[in-house]
């Protein structure tokens, strides 16, 4: 993609990650103060401000604002108090000498009424737990009158759930970011593969989506790292976490996160999710070309059902469009007293070939994934 960074084209093209962009460079046009709620594990957070501070910029009259960043760990917000944390780093010293926190004012008052926080938008990123609250609580109290006082963006992560405060908007990742999004923003990147035909490209693009979930971040490394025609998906995860680019990802306890998993030695939950991909991708591929088998073999399977009873889950088959690969392989098989087969398919090719899918239809219905071996034969030999 020569036009942008996929960092960018995920914040501006995407649905779902551009609509958060929007939301809150909006609220923030509004006046209003942003509480936005994010994932631990959020993909190209840097490249998310940037968007923010540049769709507000874009959008506003106001040249002379500055959105500024302070980090809660970097900062030491966690032993600091929010208004003398202000105070000492944006007061002149004649206004830092003349607040007094027994006065009848508070010292959010005393901010905006000496207009300390004037045209700044103050972002502070890096938010949970008790130093959320200390700060959510502080901007309760806060009023803001335009800019010209001073906004507020709270970016918070965790199990905490902020005040009601009528001067925020709240905004939460995950009500406009799915892995959709993710499946979406990888279809993209896999425009410009040339190894991959389409359908494969279909199948990678919502297998790392399923994985990886709304880490748009490590879909795009595991895409680089993985060649699907040989390795296992996780074997491509592995990669992403030996290439060491990372490293901080999925370190939360008790982590979603597809690292978190794996640096755990807990594959379980990656398998469910690689094995929820080929139901919605393979078994579809599999079902086509049965059909498209039926269609083709349709005058000698017709006239199998009419010589014998054939009984699938219990019931005698009349329709050759409702013989399942299970049936084909057991009319295949079996051979009457007089020695011919009850289904007799000339091409040896067929023959395996319903085998083969059948086989690979009875791993996914019981759970388990198709190898890299066998998506090849499958995607590289469809029927579609």
């Amino acid at each position: 993609m020569e036009h942008t960074s996929w960092d960018a084209f995920w914040w501006d093209s995407i649905t779902g990650p551009h609509t958060v962009v929007q939301q809150v460079a909006m609220s923030l046009m509004e006046n209003k103060m942003v509480a936005l709620k994010v994932p631990s594990d959020l993909p190209w957070r840097h490249s998310m401000r940037s968007e923010i501070q540049m769709t507000f910029n874009e959008r506003t009259d106001v040249r002379d604002v500055i959105i500024e960043s302070i980090d809660a760990v970097d900062d030491g917000l966690d032993t600091a108090d929010p208004g003398q944390f202000l105070l000492q780093r944006y007061a002149s010293p004649s206004v830092r000498a003349g607040y007094r926190a027994k006065a009848r004012k508070t010292i959010q008052s005393y901010l905006s009424d000496w207009k300390v926080l004037r045209n700044r938008i103050i972002w502070i990123k890096g938010l949970d737990g008790e130093t959320a609250r200390k700060w959510f609580q502080f901007c309760r109290e806060f009023t803001p009158r335009a800019t010209e006082t001073g906004l507020f963006l709270l970016e918070y992560h965790g199990d905490f759930t902020p005040p009601e405060a009528k001067h925020f908007t709240y905004i939460d990742f995950h009500q406009f970011v799915s892995l959709y999004d993710v499946q979406l923003f990888n279809s993209f990147f896999l425009d410009e593969e040339q190894q991959y035909t389409n359908i494969w490209k279909r199948y990678i693009a919502v297998t790392a989506a399923a994985l990886c979930e709304t880490d748009a971040e490590v879909s795009e490394q595991l895409l680089l790292h993985t060649d699907f025609h040989t390795e296992t998906i996780l074997e491509g995860l592995q990669h992403v976490v030996d290439s060491g680019e990372l490293d901080k990802r999925g370190m939360e306890q008790n982590s979603r996160h597809p690292l978190w998993y794996l640096r755990n030695g807990r594959p379980d939950e990656l398998l469910r999710r690689v094995w929820t991909a080929q139901i919605q991708v393979l078994f579809p591929v599999i079902e086509l070309e049965r059909r498209n088998f039926v269609e083709k073999s349709w005058d000698a399977i017709h006239e199998s059902l009419e010589q014998y009873s054939v009984k699938q889950f219990g019931t005698v088959l009349h329709d050759p469009a409702e013989v399942e690969l299970g049936t084909l392989c057991y009319m295949m098989n079996y051979k009457t007293a007089t020695g011919t087969r009850m289904l007799y398919i000339p091409e040896d090719a067929d023959r395996q070939r319903i085998h083969f899918l059948h086989s690979c239809r009875n791993k996914l219905a019981h759970m388990n994934c198709c190898t890299p071996n066998e998506i090849s034969v499958l995607l590289d030999n469809a029927a579609i």
